[in-house]
């Protein structure tokens, strides 16, 4: 009797570990079933790790160059949108203060240095713009503005034209202001001097497109404004002949700040076509290292089907064999 007893409870046991391998193996079926991979990678492999190892780096690295990529367009694109703004000022004063200081006519230039001094604070606005947390302009202090705030660029320039006795003075101040080693480049710009290294959009291709809100062609662009800006901001008020010399030269400048912000806008263009070509090659890799993998761990979606109903039959079997075992009792065959 005891020995029955141990031959039932043995049967039981070798029934529920195939059960549990049935359902594990099952498990593994659906997983392949709805993934469309082995998950026994030695297996998928034949017992040779390397190339799918090799792959998976490959398939990581070209995830972060990708990654960097579109960070890098969609800061160059806000480049460009801000460089927008910044030349649609430039141009339409560079012909406006040109056609009012050649004809002396003191109300449309004061109109004009108005537009100027706003153009000026936006232009501060647009240097201080901040992409995915980081400082667009400000170099490599991406956690900190690039410029000063926008009120404390004028009043500066207010009280260097304040100081000045004429209007030759007052545009020697603020040239000398923007000057390299002048205080623009002490006390208004306050990022860093040293710029973003460049990025890595590819195997051994990396791309430097940083500009500062210190490089020659902002600065340029800030200095033309400012001539201007001043007279709206009061300079030489009972001295039309000095605010038309301060126009005037703010005109000048206005016409070498038209070609130097399009030029930026050039070489952000430039640097704009090399991002859309990696995201490409990218995007063209990926494909042939998923395809090479997927040659490698790949499952045939009818086989894997196939063996996950063979296990669920195979399972039921199990599960009605325990059923009608448990269910043998002596009493139920006497008499």
């Amino acid at each position: 009797m005891k020995l029955g007893n141990a031959s039932d409870l043995a049967r039981l046991q070798m029934l529920q570990r195939n059960a549990f391998t049935t359902r594990s193996a099952m498990d593994v079926a659906s997983v392949e079933m709805t993934s469309g991979e082995k998950q026994d990678r030695f297996e998928a492999t034949g017992g040779n790790l390397t190339r799918l190892f090799a792959l998976e780096r490959s398939l990581a690295r070209n995830q972060v160059f990708a990654d960097s990529a579109s960070l890098s367009e969609m800061r160059l694109d806000i480049m460009q949108e801000g460089f927008g703004r910044l030349l649609a000022p430039v141009e339409g004063l560079a012909v406006d203060l040109a056609t009012a200081t050649g004809v002396s006519d003191v109300s449309a230039g004061k109109l004009h240095a108005a537009t100027a001094r706003r153009a000026i604070v936006d232009a501060v606005s647009v240097l201080n713009t901040r992409v995915a947390g980081q400082s667009l302009f400000a170099g490599a202090a991406t956690d900190g503005p690039a410029l000063a705030s926008a009120t404390n660029l004028p009043a500066d320039l207010d009280a260097l034209a304040a100081g000045a006795a004429t209007a030759a003075d007052a545009v020697a101040a603020i040239e000398a202001y923007f000057a390299p080693g002048g205080d623009f480049h002490t006390q208004g710009y306050v990022g860093s001097a040293a710029s973003l290294t460049p990025v890595e959009i590819g195997e051994g291709a990396r791309l430097d497109y940083a500009v500062r809100g210190d490089d020659p062609e902002i600065v340029a662009t800030l200095r033309a404004h400012a001539l201007a800006a001043v007279v709206a901001g009061g300079a030489f008020a009972g001295d039309p002949d000095g605010q038309m010399e301060l126009l005037t030269a703010s005109g000048q400048r206005m016409l070498e700040a038209r070609e130097d912000v399009l030029a930026l806008r050039a070489r952000v263009g430039v640097s704009q076509n090399v991002v859309e070509r990696a995201q490409a090659e990218r995007t063209s890799e990926r494909d042939a290292l998923k395809l090479a993998r997927a040659g490698i761990v790949a499952t045939d979606p009818l086989e894997a089907a196939s063996t996950y109903q063979q296990l669920q039959v195979q399972l039921e079997a199990i599960y009605t064999v325990t059923s009608r075992l448990t269910d043998l009792r002596f009493t139920n065959f006497m008499r």
